[in-house]
């Protein structure tokens, strides 16, 4: 639950009078108007303070009112019984303030402004009739006090259970992340050293080429703990990934980029097109001598961002389904933009496959 501090305590308190003072100066300004409306002379000082005198009475009542209503709470099994004890205390407590309001007013009339006899009633009425209104007015402010609290009561606790929903949710949005990071890095780590294995008796200079790329990449992973990055910083990590591959299948891999360099600024989920583009060569071009080209694109459309990577392999019967990493992706898309956001894979002319991610547009500029 929420602490309040004492700071926060005491504002809230100041905050309570206030708005006391405001309903009183409302009363006040209705009841000098209808009086004058009515002919009857006015004197806006004296009935402004009486005013004032009641409402303050029921300020100072609030605590005791808000400790039965947290005590007492409208909601739960004992609904009727919490509603049978506010009704019994409303009963008791408004003619007892109704009494003090009306003696204070009494004093107020004769020691403030030394009004006594006949004059008095000119404000106040008699005992029994003054003590009956207000009991009525009395009982109906307890009660709106009560489910005042209540609704602030239960708007609190839903804003409080939204930011704890919102903390797991990022929570679990780095959680995935991490999960994914820790499926790459191995994967990664053992087909990039057996390659490297391999050139050190071949090519020297480009296994040590594709020992600074895995190292790079490895750092960029490494370092991401954001889940959103620019879409210019997922494409870095992308090249550094196609570095590596491009060692594997030499010339045979052929990428081509379409994305707007206006696009290179928007946000995109982090670690999501790399997946993809593992996807697309392991099902597609991996299995296919005659695939090796690979389509990144990118490009915007009423408010959203359209991210695609297509491969021309054998199609989409060997791999129209989500394996570890697209369902990763695709839980991450659920939790950063709900159903604002989509994964699909689609299947080209009888070759190829495209996966495909759209995304709400947030710039960072």
């Amino acid at each position: 639950m929420l602490q309040v501090t004492p700071d926060r305590g005491r504002m809230k308190w100041i905050l309570v009078l206030c708005a006391w003072t405001v309903v009183a100066l409302l009363f006040a300004t209705q009841q000098i108007l209808v009086e004058k409306v009515q002919g009857a002379h006015v004197n806006s000082v004296v009935e402004g303070t009486l005013v004032l005198a009641d409402w303050y009475i029921w300020a100072a009542s609030t605590p005791l009112v808000i400790v039965f209503a947290k005590r007492f709470p409208l909601m739960g099994p004992r609904f009727a019984l919490h509603i049978g004890i506010h009704a019994i205390t409303s009963l008791m407590m408004a003619p007892l303030t109704s009494v003090i309001e009306y003696f204070l007013s009494l004093g107020i009339l004769r020691f403030l402004f030394h009004i006594t006899g006949p004059d008095v009633f000119h404000f106040v009425s008699t005992f029994g009739v003054g003590v009956l209104f207000m009991s009525f007015t009395g009982m109906l402010t307890y009660w709106l006090v009560v489910g005042l609290y209540q609704a602030v009561h239960f708007y609190q606790v839903a804003l409080e259970r939204q930011t704890i929903a919102a903390q797991l949710e990022t929570q679990l949005s780095h959680a995935e992340l991490e999960n994914l990071k820790s499926q790459l890095h191995p994967h990664f780590l053992f087909n990039s050293l057996h390659a490297i294995g391999v050139l050190m008796r071949e090519d020297v200079d480009a296994a040590g080429h594709l020992l600074v790329s895995l190292g790079d990449l490895l750092r960029m992973a490494l370092e991401q703990r954001e889940n959103e990055i620019t879409l210019r910083s997922e494409l870095a990590f992308v090249g550094k990934y196609l570095e590596i591959e491009q060692t594997r299948f030499h010339d045979r891999l052929k990428v081509h980029m379409d994305v707007p360099h206006e696009l290179l600024g928007v946000y995109v989920p982090s670690l999501a097109l790399q997946p993809l583009v593992e996807n697309a060569i392991k099902h597609g071009i991996s299995v296919d001598s005659s695939a090796g080209r690979l389509e990144i694109a990118a490009k915007a459309q009423d408010g959203r961002v359209w991210l695609s990577v297509r491969d021309d392999g054998p199609g989409p019967a060997l791999h129209l389904r989500f394996g570890v990493g697209l369902s990763n992706v695709q839980s991450r898309l659920k939790q950063l933009y709900g159903d604002a956001s989509s994964l699909e894979l689609t299947g080209g002319d009888g070759r190829g496959c495209q996966a495909i991610i759209t995304i709400p547009l947030r710039n960072s500029h």
